[in-house]
């Protein structure tokens, strides 16, 4: 088989504590459940919010803005509304907004992120008059989001088989691709806030104040999912996420391939990377991000596969280079990694969160058989060389 032929095969490994260290850190279903009933939603074009008096009906799928109400709005609007409207995009993110922002440990992380942004944690970067100017300001960023398989194998067979590859029934979970402000590459007319984003945040900012946090930052974060769908947070960012961002700690993470352990400092970029390797550890849907993947879920991956260049595939690509679970090791590293170490642990098939289910045994090997491995390997390196 030549090389241009080659077809890849894609395979999972998962960490034995994977499991645990979930567990210890997700917080019970019904905190998240509880949170996302406070989560107050509002009419993308004039601004109305629902609220106990009156439940305005909203449609889930506005091209850059929180939602569409059925009444006046949509169909003044239905000229635009139309092109970005439809069936296929079911739910959408709605709801997966709704639990990240809800979850307290996720909300956290994304304060800490919004800290680091507007360094809200670094005293040396504004004198005392600027740091209180910008603490009173809309804020506002954007984050890329999508809908990617639960499984990594079915991500890496979209990207590279995107006219080949498919599966009916895919599981989809939310994932985190990259935050930006200003918006480079984003229409100008977009990048500050509209009349309706500053009444949302004045809202919040109101709320903030009466809550005693009139000295917190409150930050619009627009979650946006390859333009087709859009949800409008305001977040106000509390001394707790300022602290963690001032102390810095970085992230230890450990691969399930090699063993090694890895210190990530503290970034957006590592923060990022934990709250999806957090929310992908999550094999039971206990914190209610998981979702069917829709075809324009796949399709963003595919495209990325494609080379299409457009915002949310740049996006895409910025995560995919930045976190580990993307990192391809050859075959011949694997093996050999695995003859230096010895058979490796495996995981009963209730304890798999990805992957086919593996052997009941682990494989063992006596010297001679290990030897020549090693043969056959630097036999096959040599004749790549």
């Amino acid at each position: 088989m030549t090389s241009t032929n080659a077809i890849h095969v894609f395979h999972s490994a998962i960490h034995p504590d994977r499991a645990a260290e979930f567990r210890a850190a997700a917080p019970p279903k019904h905190i998240i459940k509880d949170g996302r009933k406070e989560i107050t939603m509002c009419c993308t074009n004039c601004g109305k919010f629902a609220t106990d008096e009156e439940d305005i009906k909203l449609k889930k799928c506005d091209v850059v803005s929180i939602l569409s109400v059925i009444c006046h709005c949509q169909k003044e609007n239905w000229p635009k509304h139309k092109v970005h409207c439809s069936d296929a995009l079911g739910a959408g993110i709605q709801p997966l907004i709704k639990s990240v922002t809800a979850n307290p440990m996720l909300n956290h992380y994304i304060q800490v992120c919004l800290a680091i942004r507007f360094h809200l944690h670094d005293p040396r970067k504004f004198s005392a008059s600027d740091r209180a100017k910008i603490m009173r300001a809309p804020l506002l960023v954007h984050i890329d989001v999508g809908i990617e398989p639960t499984k990594i194998a079915q991500f890496m067979n979209l990207y590279t088989y995107p006219d080949e590859y498919d599966e009916d029934e895919m599981e989809g979970m939310l994932q985190l691709h990259d935050l930006v402000s200003p918006w480079p590459g984003i229409l100008q007319g977009t990048r500050t806030p509209t009349a309706v984003n500053l009444e949302v945040w004045k809202q919040a900012r109101q709320s903030a104040d009466e809550d005693g946090d009139y000295d917190r930052a409150v930050v619009l974060v627009q979650f946006v999912n390859d333009f087709k769908q859009s949800i409008t947070c305001a977040i106000v960012v509390g001394e707790d996420a300022i602290d963690s961002a001032r102390r810095a700690e970085p992230f230890v993470m450990c691969s399930a391939i090699t063993g090694k352990e890895t210190k990530k400092p503290l970034s957006i970029a590592s923060c990022f990377e934990y709250i999806n390797t957090h929310i992908r550890s999550d094999k039971k849907d206990r914190l209610l991000l998981r979702a069917p993947m829709r075809t324009v879920d796949k399709e963003l991956i595919r495209n990325l596969g494609r080379k299409v260049d457009s915002h949310a595939t740049r996006a895409l690509k910025v995560k995919m280079d930045r976190e580990h679970v993307y990192v391809r090791h050859s075959i011949e590293f694997v093996a050999e990694h695995a003859l230096n170490r010895g058979p490796p642990t495996v995981l009963g098939e209730d304890r798999q969160i990805e992957g086919p289910a593996e052997a009941a045994e682990p494989l063992k090997m006596n010297r001679a058989e290990r030897r020549r491995l090693q043969r056959d390997l630097q036999k096959t390196q040599k004749r790549r060389k």
